[in-house]
């Protein structure tokens, strides 16, 4: 105990000295503070680790040195802080001023970033394909935004990828939709929503899936020419998924019982003259 009593004060004293080291660090002297520069790289150092310090800072170039290039991108280094937080409330703050950016200097060389940032804020919180899109929608909306105002670009292209992304997740929401239908027995619901990823979607990443569904609930209205068409849709394009060998069996039941019909229209007597 008297061992411990003894140690104490030395870890106190460290602690404290820790402590005014890393605060020291934060804090800006008179003359960096006369430096646009020096604020502005200050707060980029400590934007990971302290994003509100650094946003802080951020907010002092544009106060102590409004003419400064350097304000100008410490309007992108507010909406990098907020982005960096990551959370559903800085990430809404991010996109509003992301985009006031892009309203405010169309034609500045981050313009592109900041658009393409818009795009991620709403990308990030994009929900899974079974839940609300809102924010799909709103992902793509900026994406294409950005290819509009600043084609050729590096933004432009990985907003292209991005796009394909979301819609990928919009056309499995919908998909989702059809496949519910299906399983809850509303085959001509199904259909209907089938189709439509179908129009909307032909760059959708689960065809052979749908295809499949799409079949079945065919199948079982017993709309055998449909069903024939979509199930060979699958063992022609994916002849190597797992639903082109269900789609095999179903195919051969249907023309089982296509040729069990015939042949009893066939053996039916013709009615008496």
């Amino acid at each position: 105990m008297k061992r411990f009593a003894c140690i104490l004060p030395i870890i106190l004293m460290f602690g404290l000295i820790s402590c005014k080291s890393s605060q020291s660090k934060l804090e800006l002297t008179p003359s960096e503070r006369g430096s646009a520069k020096v604020i502005y790289e200050k707060a980029r150092e400590m934007i990971r680790k302290n994003p509100e310090r650094a946003r802080m800072l951020f907010k002092e170039v544009m106060q102590l040195h409004p003419d400064s290039i350097y304000a100008r991108r410490a309007k992108i280094g507010i909406a990098d802080a907020y982005f960096k937080q990551g959370d559903a409330a800085s990430l809404v703050v991010a996109a509003s001023e992301y985009q006031e950016y892009v309203n405010l200097y169309p034609n500045s060389p981050d313009a592109a970033y900041a658009k393409f940032q818009v795009g991620e804020c709403y990308f990030e919180r994009m929900r899974k394909p079974e839940r609300d899109q809102t924010n799909t929608k709103a992902a793509i909306k900026a994406f294409q935004e950005l290819l509009e105002l600043y084609p050729g670009t590096r933004e432009a292209r990985d907003a292209e990828k991005r796009i394909a992304e979301c819609r990928d997740n919009l056309a499995m929401h919908n998909f989702r939709i059809g496949y519910y239908n299906y399983k809850y027995g509303a085959y001509r619901g199904a259909v209907q929503r089938f189709k439509y990823v179908i129009d909307e979607f032909p760059d959708f990443s689960q065809y052979d899936r749908l295809f499949f569904y799409a079949g079945k609930a065919y199948m079982t209205m017993q709309d055998w020419k449909n069903a024939l068409s979509f199930f060979q849709k699958v063992t022609n394009s994916y002849p190597k998924s797992k639903f082109a060998r269900k789609a095999v069996k179903l195919m051969k039941e249907i023309n089982k019982k296509l040729k069990t019909a015939e042949g009893a229209e066939e053996k039916r007597p013709e009615p008496a003259g």
